[in-house]
């Protein structure tokens, strides 16, 4: 499974919350082509909550006509089952109580239980319709018709579209592509920077950005973090040379089964580790512990201060045991992926991210500190077309969106909001510094992975909770303005 589909299924925190309807649209198969394909339409899941919506709002009067009981707030589903956002965006919940909205949560093509061709979906001929582009016009096809045929007086209801990762980056394209769909986008955490290469040399970035920020993470929780974890790198890999070894592992890791060879379970440990960072919440999530690289760091400090190899170990695994959810009496496979920081192309078994990373979305990142990993274009390229019969086109997004455009205030994009906390690796291909008043670029200098997006928390740190409050008033500004026009 890529990262950042696990991380996706780390996110979610088991509480109770606002029940929803699960919903299936008849979706086109391909927007872009006006024949019949044989198998021409598949059902799309969204998820759809009405509790607030036309409740009424709380401190802030939007003045809607008739025709709209309350502004609709959607979320454009990225590369992981819907569900699993919806646990993981508080934030939108309140909103809506807040303004009596509807919420939709739209899950991505390929993604979830919606695979146009079932579990055919990434075979070759059937995965040439998983894009971006056709992601965009499920999702403006989606909100059309709900407003204009399926919800009642739905008609002239505002839209916000929210997305975190992935998903900042389709709520981003969605606000350039669809303007009249959607009045204005939050888009959390959204990489689309690392998806431009065209503008690293002029904005800073380079093969080592995301690895160099997940160092510095480590590097600045506890003084000898980094080098204590490289150590224990560097010993499950030398205990994994030899058979011994590999059955010593295999016991203290919890594996279902010895390990073949010493680079799964470095590479399992490693996965674990360069992961960690973007899920640095304040808080415990799932198995995770709050400020999980802080604890990270404790536990690995710990190992290192017995002066053993078994201690080391032992700390390695307890690490992996909370990051990958281990239940105390259950086995893991310890099979890391390795490779490409953050994710790449991989199998069909990997999951729909890893077709995507053979077209539009590669990662063209190297790794230094805790391991050392070169990328190559010539590797990509032929496991991409080993597994699907494609090359990727790493400029092609930054050619057709815009890339560091959007952000430089060159093209047409307003209304959109960029969120990044500096803890989480994916902020060095984010927006920066703002160049447009419609283009507002808020820093969270103790923000993770998209926090902003998830639910409030007494142990927020203040800067992520003066983010939502900005956010929030700037969105308000968005409503206020769509109804001032439509009454005019």
């Amino acid at each position: 499974m890529l990262l950042l589909v696990l991380v996706l299924v780390l996110a979610g925190r088991a509480t109770a919350r606002p029940a929803y309807q699960t919903k299936y649209f008849e979706q086109v198969l391909d927007h872009f082509r006006f024949d019949n394909l044989p198998e021409a339409s598949w059902s799309q899941r969204y998820l759809y909550s009405d509790e607030y919506w036309g409740s009424g709002t709380k401190g802030v009067d939007f003045k809607f006509s008739g025709n709209c009981p309350g502004p609709i707030l959607f979320y454009s589903g990225n590369e992981g089952p819907i569900d699993a956002f919806w646990k993981s965006n508080g934030f939108m919940r309140e909103l809506a109580a807040k303004w009596g909205g509807l919420l939709i949560f739209a899950e991505h093509r390929y993604y979830g239980t919606s695979l146009p061709f079932g579990k055919k979906s990434l075979t070759p001929d059937n995965a040439v319709f998983l894009s971006t582009e056709q992601a965009l016009a499920d999702y403006a096809t989606l909100l059309t018709e709900l407003k204009s045929s399926i919800l009642p007086n739905a008609t002239d209801c505002p839209v916000i579209s929210f997305g975190g990762s992935y998903g900042g980056t389709l709520t981003t394209y969605f606000r350039l592509k669809y303007p009249q769909v959607v009045i204005g986008g939050l888009a959390a955490s959204a990489p689309i920077g690392y998806y431009a290469n065209g503008g690293w040399e002029s904005h800073g970035i380079d093969e080592f950005t995301w690895i160099d920020i997940v160092n510095k993470v480590y590097a600045e929780a506890e003084a000898g973090c980094l080098d204590h974890l490289r150590r224990a790198t560097q010993l499950i890999d030398s205990t994994g040379v030899t058979e011994g070894g590999r059955k010593q592992l295999a016991e203290t890791f919890h594996l279902c089964a010895p390990l073949s060879s010493n680079e799964p379970l470095t590479d399992w440990f490693t996965d674990a580790i360069e992961t960690l960072p973007q899920l640095n919440y304040p808080y415990a999530v799932g198995t995770n512990p709050a400020w999980p690289v802080n604890k990270t760091c404790s536990i690995i400090a710990k190992g290192i201060a017995q002066d053993s190899d078994e201690a080391l170990l032992h700390a390695a695994a307890t690490i992996t045991d909370f990051y990958y959810s281990r239940s105390p009496d259950a086995c893991v496979s310890g099979q890391g992926q390795g490779l490409i920081p953050g994710g790449g192309p991989g199998p069909p078994s990997w999951g729909s991210w890893s077709y995507q990373s053979c077209t539009e979305t590669l990662h063209q990142f190297s790794a230094r500190g805790l391991r050392n990993f070169t990328f190559s274009m010539q590797a990509a390229n032929e496991a991409c077309e080993k597994y699907y019969g494609v090359v990727p086109r790493p400029a092609w997004t930054e050619m057709h969106f815009g890339g560091y455009a959007i952000g430089d205030g060159l093209t047409g994009a307003s209304n959109i909001i960029f969120s990044n906390g500096l803890l989480d690796p994916w902020h060095g291909g984010g927006f920066l510094k703002q160049t447009k008043e419609s283009l507002p670029v808020l820093i969270m200098p103790h923000g993770a992975h998209h926090l902003d997006l998830r639910g409030s928390h007494a142990d927020d740190p203040p800067d992520v909770t003066e983010t939502r409050q900005i956010e929030c008033q700037i969105m308000e500004g968005w409503i206020r303005e769509y109804v001032a026009k439509r009454v005019s």
